[in-house]
């Protein structure tokens, strides 16, 4: 059995157990869709990636066919060109699942925090229950039941004595099954993170393979670099449309183009989101213990997945041949749903763009997003919703976690039919790998 194909096998188990349950700006290539029991199912990219590996074999017997003859040098040329061609894709696919990944150890460490609060409450409770028993004495029982007045009363206390004791084991019981999913969670949570790590392995191996391959000629270098001034071109007049754009939405995006920090810029926002969340959902879960309802139309900072029935990501957050994704693209069909990912009031939308078809430069509509839609979620978290075909709301609209909010398209710079999700701090762009949940 090839080594991708005991890759497939090994995410298929190890995903199989998990409990747990951002190449343009707005840019993705061929889209594929798949059915919502499949969210978690990894044999898509498996696939993929073992279909390109058997093209690259093909490739490989060829060139050094080819090499043997000079004559044949400009079919050696044309198989170096497929073989970039194909090792691009690999990347783009690893990319892809790598993203996916991202999704799966966000989840699983929620997860995981959620048990150990979880085991920390009740270990408290079993604490004071210990306390209390100490400072009674061993008697106490017996105590209880020789101080009844009468035989009506002795049987009162003895199934007072039952029903603390029966909340003792409760505070048990709860303990071990915690404990266990706590153990579980924590064994797919690190699963995850190794093969994310051998992922990224193989992604810099690719790259090393690619930047070989450009050189290997002076001709592939020479293609290369005229291919990669145009894209530059073209990237830099999208910038300028985008940051024409954002400055037009000053206060509500803010961008970091040109900066070649567009990293450290995220990671340092995601930094105070993720403290600012912590004490947002601290607040929530305290109201709710206190017994208030919080109602649908209030965000509670717990973001879902915005396509259900469409798992498959095409593009994450990152740099993209000299531009930089913002956000993660959603692949699916034209028409498919689109749900909010939480409550919140719609404060900027667009429903203009008529030009929904595949294109390879930004048609000029909405800053390159098209029709998109923007929700303000409070507390400087916003959602944007690129490339929409229709959209339901409009500006000032209230909307609850899961409303339908338009149809998935390919208006804007896109070329083809997907979803681009952008969730923002304070304007910054974040990961929404890092926020989002499948389930």
């Amino acid at each position: 059995m090839g080594r991708l194909g005991m890759l497939k096998r090994f995410l298929a188990f190890i995903l199989s157990v998990s409990i747990c349950a951002s190449v343009f700006a707005g840019k993705s290539d061929k889209r594929i869709s798949v059915n919502a029991d499949d969210a978690y199912d990894v044999s898509m990219y498996a696939d993929k990636l073992q279909d390109i590996a058997k093209e690259q074999e093909k490739l490989d017997s060829q060139i050094k066919a080819a090499e043997k003859d000079i004559e044949n040098k400009k079919t050696e040329q044309k198989l170096i060109k497929k073989k970039i061609d194909s090792v691009n894709k690999k990347i783009e696919v690893l990319n892809s699942y790598m993203t996916k990944l991202e999704i799966d150890i966000a989840s699983s460490r929620r997860q995981v925090a959620d048990k150990q609060k979880e085991i920390d409450e009740n270990t408290d409770r079993l604490k004071k229950r210990i306390r209390l028993m100490y400072i009674a004495g061993e008697s106490s029982y017996t105590s209880v039941l020789l101080e009844a007045g009468s035989f009506y009363d002795v049987l009162m206390r003895v199934e007072l004595i039952k029903r603390v004791a029966d909340h003792d084991n409760k505070i048990i019981d709860k303990l071990v099954s915690a404990k266990k999913d706590y153990d579980r969670a924590l064994e797919s949570l690190n699963n995850q993170k190794a093969v994310f790590d051998e992922q990224y392995k193989e992604l810099k191996s690719e790259k090393k393979k690619l930047n070989k391959l450009y050189n290997s000629s002076k001709q592939q270098k020479a293609d290369y670099e005229k291919q990669k001034a145009a894209l530059e071109k073209k990237n830099q007049e999208y910038i300028n449309e985008r940051k024409a754009f954002e400055a037009d939405l000053s206060g509500i995006l803010t961008s970091s183009y040109g900066n070649s920090s567009n990293d450290t810029a995220r990671e340092a926002a995601e930094l105070s989101a993720n403290d600012a969340l912590k004490s947002l959902r601290e607040s929530i879960s305290e109201r709710i213990a206190n017994g208030e309802e919080i109602p649908d139309s209030e965000c509670k900072y717990e973001f879902s997945w915005p396509v259900p029935g469409s798992y498959y990501i095409s593009s994450g957050v990152g740099e993209r041949w000299g531009s930089y994704h913002t956000g993660m693209d959603i692949s699916g069909s034209k028409g498919t749903a689109i749900h909010a990912v939480e409550a919140g009031t719609v404060i900027r939308s667009n429903s203009s763009c008529p030009h929904n078809y595949g294109k390879e430069k930004s048609c000029g509509c909405g800053g390159g997003y098209g029709n998109y839609i923007i929700i303000d979620h409070g507390n400087g978290f916003i959602s944007l919703y690129g490339h929409l075909t229709s959209l339901n709301v409009s500006d000032g609209a209230v909307v609850n976690k899961g409303d339908v909010i338009g149809t998935m398209g390919s208006t804007g710079y896109s070329t083809g039919d997907h979803l681009h999700l952008e969730i923002r701090y304070q304007g910054m762009f974040l990961n929404p790998a890092s926020y989002v949940s499948l389930n």
